[in-house]
C-alpha cells in the first residue's frame, strides 16, 4: 500500500517547554517509517502544515498514518486530525471528537464517572482566585488541564496546603496560558494500560511505573525526559486487580469513542482501589522508550507487526 506517513517538522515545533520532545519525535517517525518499510509498504513522508491537504490529494494515498503530535505544540494535536477528517482517505488513529476528549483532562474525567470509572475528584480553575471546592482534600495536584508528555508537572506539584496550592495554580496558569486542573493526589503504585483495536478490542500486559529511589513518587517532565522511572511488564499484580484494570480500561476506550490504540494511567489508593488519571489518545511509539510499544511487545506483538496492525485496522475501516 500507498501509506502517507503525516508527522511533525519539530524545526517548527516550540520545544522551549519539553526539548526532549522533539527527540522523541523524529526517533518514532523513523522508526514508523522503517516499520512501515520492513512490511513492503511504500512511504510517502508528509511533514504536517497548512498546505498539507493539498500534498495529500497529489499523492493518491492508500491509507495514512497520523504521526503528529500537533503542528507547533501538543494542543494543537487535534487540529491535524481535523484536517484529516476532511479527506476520503482512511487514517490510523481516533478522531477528532475523541481527541479533544482525551486532551482536555477534566472532559475525560466527566465521561469516566458516567461509565462508572473511578477518577480522583477534581475543580478546573481558570484563575487563582478561585474558591476551592470544600470538598477536596489534600493532598492536592496541579497540572495544566490540556497538556500531555507531563508538561507542567515537576517536584512542587503536589501540594499540601492552600498557600503551595494557589502558587502552583498562578505558574501554570501563567506559564501555559490556559485552566489549572486541581485533583485529589492518590499516592499509591501507577500503572499505565495498552488499548488495542476498533470493535474488537485488546487489551495488553498491564505496565507498572516504578519510582524507586526517586524524589518524587508521580510522573514529571524530568523523569519522562530522562527515562529515569523503572517499570515492570506485566505488572506484579493479583488476577482480580488485573481484570477490573483491563475492564475499566475497555470502558475508558469506549467512552471516548476512540479506535485503533490509547494508553490509559491508573494509579492505586493505600487501600488498592484504582482510580483512572487520564487516556492518550495518541501514545508515543518510540521503539525502547515508549511505553505501548513495550506493553504490545510483551503481549507477543513486535514493533513491525504493531504498526502494521495499525495501519490495517484503519485500511479496513474504510474499505466499510
Amino acid at each position: 500500500m500507498r501509506v502517507g506517513l503525516v508527522y511533525t517538522d519539530t524545526n517548527k515545533r516550540n520545544s522551549l517547554f519539553d526539548p526532549h520532545g522533539n527527540i522523541q519525535t523524529n526517533n518514532t517517525v523513523a522508526a514508523i517509517k522503517s516499520a512501515l518499510e520492513n512490511k513492503n509498504h511504500e512511504v510517502i513522508m508528509i511533514p504536517a502544515d497548512i498546505d498539507m491537504l493539498i500534498k495529500i490529494k497529489e499523492k493518491n494515498l492508500d491509507v495514512i498514518f497520523n504521526a503528529c503530535t500537533g503542528i507547533k505544540n501538543k494542543k494543537e494535536q487535534a487540529n491535524v486530525v481535523a484536517m484529516l477528517e476532511l479527506l476520503d482517505i482512511p487514517f490510523v488513529g481516533s478522531g477528532l471528537s475523541s481527541h479533544i476528549f482525551g486532551l482536555h483532562k477534566e472532559i475525560s474525567k466527566v465521561l469516566f464517572r458516567k461509565m462508572g470509572i473511578p477518577t480522583p475528584n477534581s475543580q478546573l480553575f481558570y484563575s487563582d482566585d478561585t474558591k476551592l471546592d470544600g470538598n477536596l482534600r489534600f493532598p492536592l495536584i496541579v497540572k495544566p488541564e490540556h497538556e500531555g508528555s507531563s508538561l507542567g508537572i515537576d517536584n512542587e506539584s503536589v501540594v499540601y496546603n492552600e498557600k503551595a496550592l494557589y502558587e502552583k495554580i498562578k505558574e501554570v496558569i501563567d506559564k501555559f496560558n490556559q485552566p489549572a486542573l486541581v485533583e485529589e493526589y492518590v499516592n499509591g503504585r501507577e500503572f499505565t494500560i495498552g488499548i488495542l483495536g476498533d470493535k474488537d478490542i485488546q487489551v495488553f500486559e498491564i505496565l507498572e511505573v516504578i519510582y524507586s529511589k526517586m524524589e518524587v513518587n508521580f510522573m514529571t517532565v524530568s523523569i519522562k525526559a530522562k527515562d529515569a522511572a523503572g517499570y515492570e511488564c506485566p505488572a506484579n499484580i493479583d488476577k482480580e486487580l488485573e481484570v477490573k484494570l483491563k475492564e475499566y480500561a475497555k470502558r475508558a476506550f469506549r467512552a471516548l469513542e476512540l479506535r485503533d490504540y490509547a494508553r490509559a494511567d491508573v494509579r492505586l489508593d493505600r487501600y488498592n482501589n484504582p482510580y483512572f488519571i487520564e487516556i492518550n489518545t495518541l501514545p508515543g511509539l518510540e521503539p525502547g522508550y515508549s511505553d505501548f510499544p513495550k506493553m504490545a511487545e510483551k503481549s507477543g506483538l513486535k514493533y513491525d507487526d504493531l504498526i502494521e496492525k495499525l495501519v490495517l485496522l484503519a485500511y479496513n475501516r474504510g474499505k466499510k
